[in-house]
């Protein structure tokens, strides 16, 4: 047996699972513990927690339409890539393997459904699947809590997808529009079709797009709605307007919801809007109550800040693929903080509750200047 075949299989173990969720990351002895029970090195077991607590099965309403759609997709997939010689057992094998690897293009509830219809229509002719029409079906793109996500569009334009975000688009673009709609944050790299802009749709904002190269963060629960030019062309078109802004590079458009007030800002470090989807998280002067919204979904865990006065301090830093307790060890040199990690609850469902971090000031502190 391979370690992949063998990784697979640990995530697949429920006492495993148990062990993973309720490790406490802060105590490098049960990191350790777990490591030898299992065989497995530190890293790996970074990544089944980070698999796991990114795995969302909330409950959603999924047309017919959607569930039809992402089964075909699925479906010619696997028709693809399996042999008429492979045998019954090893179909069932590479179909759960493939599953895993759409995952990421599809949003967790209909990978479920999905799965549910492929099991019973084994038992069918494959003439009797009846798939309604893709020109009137809707591909939505997930990424969930503590993972990130790149989707190829219908047109070849590519889409990275941040933590807990989503991308909403027809699964076919028709010869007059390109229209999508995102809850998140993506960075695109859109198709250049100056006679069919595409059109992204944020809350009361709309971006138009000739191709080009930009971010544009629009969380529900952010004040604002920021969108960040690297290259091209993108025009800004905000709530009921019907003017047009253009945007350039090198600059930022924040639209405030409240007020439907748009300003445009240069960029001094490009990196700090756009890092996230190379795996790095900037912070160039901001306040620490918005770091810690960026470390909840960056990590997918609820950060209690104790004492509200200490979100004003702005902070400078830059991280890729520390820990969260390593990200808060070095902001505790700068500010004075001191963190609690509760031990993870259990459920009366048996599933484990969002791990959280509570951030006390630290009154006897003294903080180095430099």
């Amino acid at each position: 047996m391979d370690t992949k075949e063998k990784f697979e299989q640990l995530l697949a173990d429920e006492a495993f699972q148990d062990d993973i969720l309720n490790l406490n990351h802060s105590l490098k002895n049960e990191k350790k513990s777990i490591s030898a029970k299992y065989s497995i090195t530190e890293k790996e077991s970074t990544y089944a927690v980070r698999f796991f607590s990114g795995l969302s099965f909330t409950k959603e309403k999924l047309s017919f339409e959607e569930v039809n759609h992402g089964l075909k997709r699925l479906m010619r997939r696997i028709s693809d890539a399996s042999s008429s010689s492979t045998i019954e057992k090893r179909k069932k094998i590479d179909f759960i393997t493939r599953v895993s690897r759409i995952a990421a293009t599809l949003s967790i509830p209909l990978l479920l459904t999905t799965i549910y219809f492929y099991q019973e229509t084994r038992k069918l002719q494959p003439d009797y699947i009846v798939l309604s029409s893709q020109k009137k079906a809707c591909n939505i793109f997930q990424a969930s809590l503590g993972a990130r996500t790149q989707v190829t569009l219908p047109d070849g334009s590519i889409v990275w997808l941040n933590s807990g975000s989503s991308l909403s688009c027809p699964a076919i673009f028709d010869s007059g529009s390109r229209n999508v709609e995102l809850k998140g944050e993506a960075f695109f790299e859109v198709v250049k079709n100056e006679k069919v802009p595409m059109v992204v749709f944020a809350g009361n904002l709309k971006v138009k797009v000739y191709g080009t190269k930009f971010n544009m963060n629009a969380y529900p629960d952010e004040e604002q709605i920021k969108t960040t030019l690297v290259e091209g062309k993108v025009t800004i078109i905000p709530g009921d307007s019907r003017k047009e802004y253009q945007l350039s590079p090198g600059y930022t458009a924040s639209y405030t919801v409240e007020n439907q007030k748009l300003q445009i800002t240069k960029v001094d470090d490009m990196d700090s809007f756009s890092g996230w989807k190379d795996g790095k998280l900037l912070f160039h002067d901001e306040p620490f109550a918005y770091i810690i919204k960026r470390l909840e979904r960056w990590y997918n865990v609820d950060i209690q800040l104790a004492d509200s006065s200490l979100g004003a301090y702005s902070l400078y830093a830059t991280f890729f693929d520390e820990s969260i307790e390593q990200i808060l060890d070095i902001f505790s040199r700068s500010i004075p903080i001191k963190i609690e990690c509760p031990k993870r609850v259990k459920n009366p469902d048996g599933l484990y509750s969002k791990r959280q971090i509570i951030i006390k000031r630290d009154i006897g502190k003294k903080i180095k200047m430099y």
